[in-house]
């Protein structure tokens, strides 16, 4: 069972391995890999701090990493959903017996040595000096992997944090890989991608982004990972109220534990609309149990999550004021958004690639898609915000140092399937 769980997770993997490599030593090398989480003081007392152990934890079980906690009981900060809420650490373990079948979180350090250590706040000097160790940290808008443990920079705002959680997911996930290194496809390339990341920040929004609001009515195609993702991340923003609508006609399947961030296995089986929509809270979810095709009415604000091309294509055609896309291939995370006058979702996406229904991806780099998605949102909503000019964003999840180059704008594209206005123009243009 845990090998059909993480099916699509060894499918990426064998996307750098020789062709004969075993699916028994690739789930060994995901199984193996032994982390410490350690949480200290100054960052468990804040919601971004616990947000961005939570985060952590929760993407690299579904990893099937082994995870132990080396942590404080403390109260759990705000809402922290699948997390049932009481004490954080006793929370984890209960959801951690819910997730990947075979596996659990393990409170305190392991007997033997781990692989790594995170840490999350400041840091003992004497231990510090380890080269096993990674200090993470976080302020409002930006996580980052420090050179050192320093006291945490989060307070009440938790993007930032979801944010270093989601980085200490892909160190993870890149030394699983590292075990794999005699079966690597292209030895060179296979050094640079799953290589360590030096100290790298990544900032999601300025630090004047709007950080209370009532979201607009809005619309999410897709129940899948970035949809899980989406809700994930705005379920823990505090002062962010809102109501939407979440379209999918699917049941939850137990491939669908590796990358679906709100997904416990004790809802295998369930429509993913009515899964996401159990949580309560200050965001309001109303199930629709419906495939999004051409023609639906939808909201003035659309989030869409789902693989297939021509679906975004029905979904721009709707003429929605605003339209926030996600997606991803293989470790690639590809956000941006559409307003009325801007280049659409078919000048970016112009072609239908047929993906089959096994598409290899992970839970971080499914997680990425949607916090930058909900960060342009958000940026959106920012007062006197304009169009943005840096219409899409780019991030491969295993190498963030590129993240400074990754914002460029969308051109008009004359071949455009949806026939949105700049195309219309480009054309005229072209003749």
């Amino acid at each position: 069972m845990l090998a059909d769980a993480l099916n699509r997770t060894m499918l990426l993997m064998r996307t750098d391995l020789v062709a004969e490599t075993d699916d028994g030593e690739i789930l060994a090398a995901l199984t193996a890999t032994r982390i410490v989480l350690e949480a200290r003081e100054d960052a468990l007392e804040t919601h971004s701090g616990q947000s961005a152990f939570i985060t952590a934890a929760l993407l690299m079980a579904r990893s099937g990493h082994e995870i132990w906690l080396d942590a404080p009981e403390r109260a759990m900060i705000g809402f922290q959903p699948p997390l049932a809420g009481g004490d954080l650490v006793k929370s984890l373990i209960e959801v951690g017996l819910d997730l990947l079948p075979g596996r659990a979180f393990h409170h305190g350090r392991p007997a033997e040595r781990a692989d790594v250590t995170f840490v999350f706040g400041s840091g003992d000097p004497a231990e510090d000096r380890a080269d096993n160790r990674i200090a993470m940290n976080a302020g409002g808008w930006a996580g980052s992997i420090d050179a050192q443990p320093t006291s945490w920079r989060g307070a009440s705002w938790p993007m930032g944090g979801m944010a270093a959680g989601a980085l200490a997911a892909a160190e993870a996930f890149k030394l699983a890989m590292r075990r794999l290194r005699g079966r690597a496809l292209a030895p060179d390339y296979f050094d640079l991608l799953y290589a360590p990341c030096a100290a790298v920040e990544v900032r999601l929004a300025a630090a004047d982004t709007l950080e209370s609001a009532d979201l607009p009515n809005f619309d999410l195609i897709s129940g899948g990972a970035i949809a899980n993702a989406v809700l994930f991340v705005l379920h823990r923003l505090p002062a962010i109220k809102g109501t939407g609508r979440v379209l999918d006609d699917d049941r939850s399947a137990l491939s669908n534990l590796n990358r679906n961030a709100l997904l416990v296995r004790s809802a295998l089986g369930e429509r993913k609309v009515d899964d996401l929509a159990r949580f309560g809270g200050d965001l309001s979810v109303h199930p629709e149990p419906v495939r999004f095709v051409e023609g639906m009415p939808l909201a003035d604000t659309v989030l869409i999550g789902v693989d297939d091309i021509p679906s975004r294509w029905a979904a721009q055609r709707a003429g929605s004021p605003w339209l926030g896309v996600g997606a991803t291939e293989s470790f690639n995370v590809l956000v941006s958004s559409h307003e009325p006058d801007q280049a659409c979702v078919g000048c970016l996406h112009p072609m239908d690639d047929g993906l089959g229904d096994a598409i290899p991806t992970a839970a971080f780099v499914s997680f990425w898609s949607g916090l930058l998605l909900v960060s342009r949102w958000l940026r959106e909503l920012t007062a006197a915000s304009p169009a943005h000019v840096d219409q899409q964003l780019f991030l491969n999840a295993l190498r963030p140092e590129s993240w400074a180059y990754g914002a460029t704008p969308v051109g008009a594209n004359a071949a455009c399937p949806v026939g949105c206005r700049a195309s219309t123009a480009a054309r005229l243009l072209a003749a």
